[in-house]
């Protein structure tokens, strides 16, 4: 394909760059039936101006003509960064068809052994131009920008003349005053209501969660022999600067998620009257901390509990200390330093270091071994270590696992040779900011949260919130005041919710938890019940869709700049309480029939 679009380019050096992106994009189609959808997220071969609207109002978008489905302003985006490829998430949401493309290209990069690395990331122009991205026409890797985009003014909140370094130092010390951007919510529940696809299961099915279940398999590496994809070779980095929830987790599925300190994620869908979108968090939640050995795998049901049902929002420390997120960087402004790095590094193909077996003559060359696959990758995940703080197995940037090394203590500091060398202020700090309240509250209301029923969660968490009065005006006792208030605004957050999406929610995650189960039957379990909540005649999420009510983003720690008033949430559910929904309704929605 490659070789296509250069000859294409040297017969017509003066092709515009959005011709050339549509032959090779037809070219495609033509040679390995890739489906329409693909058109939806376009590929650029050169730094040109497709991506967004220019100044006057016009568009330089080359696939108009592609059909109805298709918007004008995509989604998404493709650009090449020497043997990487960067995904641009320029929407918070996207289409269904937009779903369904980026699957697709996101599996035919993954096993393309030409490249090294797909990354994916939100624009970084969104958190530092007040997640206006009007003046980025471009949509240049971020290394890039420098000296080769067009004029955006003042270009952020820190002005345009300042250097990348003097950002990262302003945004660290100062990054609370900058906007956080949505990464991404998946699709726009609202827009599937007002399209009228909720009404027709089949639709629902084949144009939304299908494609879903694909997008999340894409972006995990998983190989599918249904549609004949190849298997992954290369990993997928996903850096989200910003809050991601619900559906929007598909694109953390990846081989490593770079956590930066406005990273977060929310379960946002009760509030919608809708339950799991089919991606797989009822079987991931139920297991945090599982993967990397952590602390947290102590409490990890407690912890899944917390986060789907009470509107827990997870910060950038909770998600690496679960392992939601592989590791910790901090500024957003590493991405500069990770894809000048990954655009160097040598493709899958090229990182070799043993020559190929050779083969006698009249024996046949044994294809299925490959003699460095243990070098395979190695290159990039050192790449991401070194630009890490910490990772979510608790090793540093160097790789080193220091926990031996701590003191007894404290169990933040560097042990000394010698400890009258230095004074104890003065010790080298490693652990001192790694602190998930996230886990500590999994652990604090554990024997509540794994309550076999919604209706006992709620009831042990309001005993424990009564206890306030008892110790509010005691000395000693701030501590037990906290833990009151915690669980008093737990209460509050989980009665906004939809009861029914609650009740199902949390037997979907009983379910998701049992031994047997996978990540493929729980995203299958997930599907159909979450079709049956959009299909409900006259239930929670058509009440909700037809109220114009929003999920209350504004009100979230952390994301006060996504818009300047608060969002109302709904409240005019079926059901006013998770004691009116009966065991027969709840097993309606997650049968398996």
């Amino acid at each position: 394909m490659e070789a296509y679009r250069k000859a294409a380019s040297r017969l017509s050096p003066k092709l515009s760059p959005s011709a050339l992106a549509q032959l090779g994009n037809s070219m495609e189609q033509a040679l390995t039936d890739a489906p329409s959808s693909v058109y939806s997220i376009p590929e650029s071969v050169r730094h040109d101006s497709f991506v967004l609207p220019n100044k006057d109002g016009t568009t330089s978008h080359p696939f108009e003509e592609a059909g109805s489905e298709v918007k004008s302003n995509p989604g998404a985006a493709i650009r090449s960064i020497g043997n990487s490829r960067r995904v641009f998430l320029l929407n918070s949401s996207l289409s269904p068809v937009e779903l369904d493309g980026l699957s697709y290209r996101i599996r035919a990069l993954a096993s393309n052994d030409a490249i090294n690395s797909i990354l994916v990331a939100n624009p970084l122009e969104d958190a530092e131009s007040n997640c206006d991205m009007s003046e980025n026409t471009t949509c240049l890797s971020s290394f890039m920008e420098e000296g080769e985009s067009p004029s955006r003014g003042a270009g952020g909140p820190w002005g345009k003349h300042l250097s990348n370094s003097m950002k990262t130092l302003l945004h660290e010390n100062y990054g609370e005053g900058l906007a956080v951007p949505i990464v991404s919510s998946g699709y726009d529940a609202r827009g599937i209501y007002e399209s009228g696809m909720h009404k027709h299961l089949d639709q629902l099915e084949r144009k939304l969660m299908v494609p879903l279940i694909s997008l999340s398999k894409a972006v995990r590496g998983s190989y599918d022999e249904t549609i004949n994809s190849s298997p992954s070779k290369v990993p997928l980095i996903s850096i989200p600067n910003g809050l991601t929830s619900d559906s929007g987790y598909a694109l953390l599925l990846g081989s490593y998620v770079l956590a930066t300190h406005s990273t977060s994620l929310k379960i946002l869908n009760p509030l919608r009257g809708l339950a799991f979108d089919p991606v797989g968090l009822s079987y991931l939640l139920p297991r945090l901390g599982w993967e990397f050995g952590q602390t947290s795998r102590e409490y990890s049901k407690a912890c899944g509990v917390l986060l789907a049902l009470t509107g827990y929002e997870a910060n950038a420390e909770d998600m690496v200390a679960t392992g939601l997120a592989t590791h910790y960087i901090g500024s957003p402004y590493k991405l500069n330093i990770l894809e000048r790095g990954l655009s160097e590094l040598n493709s899958y193909a090229g990182q070799a270091l043993r020559p190929k077996p050779k083969t006698l003559h009249g024996r046949e060359q044994d294809n299925a071994y490959d003699v460095n696959e243990e070098f395979r990758n190695v290159a990039v995940g050192n790449l991401i270590q070194h630009i890490s703080e910490y990772d979510a197995a608790g090793a540093d940037e160097y790789g080193c696992y220091l926990q031996d090394d701590l003191d007894e203590e404290t169990g933040l500091f560097l042990k000394d040779k010698d400890p009258s060398i230095t004074l104890a202020e003065e010790r080298i700090q490693m652990y001192g900011e790694v602190f998930s309240e996230f886990v500590s509250w999994g652990a604090t209301f554990q024997d509540a949260l794994l309550e076999p029923t919604v209706e006992g969660i709620i009831a042990r968490l309001e005993e424990i919130a009564a206890t306030k009065a008892e110790f509010e005006d005691k000395s000693g006792c701030e501590e037990d005041v906290m833990v009151a208030e915690q669980a008093e605004s737990l209460v509050s957050s989980m009665k906004q919710r939809s009861p029914l999406a609650l009740r199902t929610m949390h037997r979907l995650l009983q379910q998701g938890a049992e031994s047997d189960e996978t990540l493929e039957t729980c995203m299958e379990r997930e599907k159909k019940s979450q079709m049956r909540l959009f299909a409900k005649e006259d239930g929670d999420f058509v009440r909700w869709a037809e109220s114009g009510k929003g999920v209350g983003l504004a009100g979230m720690k952390s994301i006060a700049s996504i818009s300047k008033e608060k969002e109302e949430t709904f409240s005019n559910w079926n059901h006013a309480s998770v004691k009116e929904v009966t065991n027969d309704e709840v097993e309606e929605i997650v049968s398996d029939a």
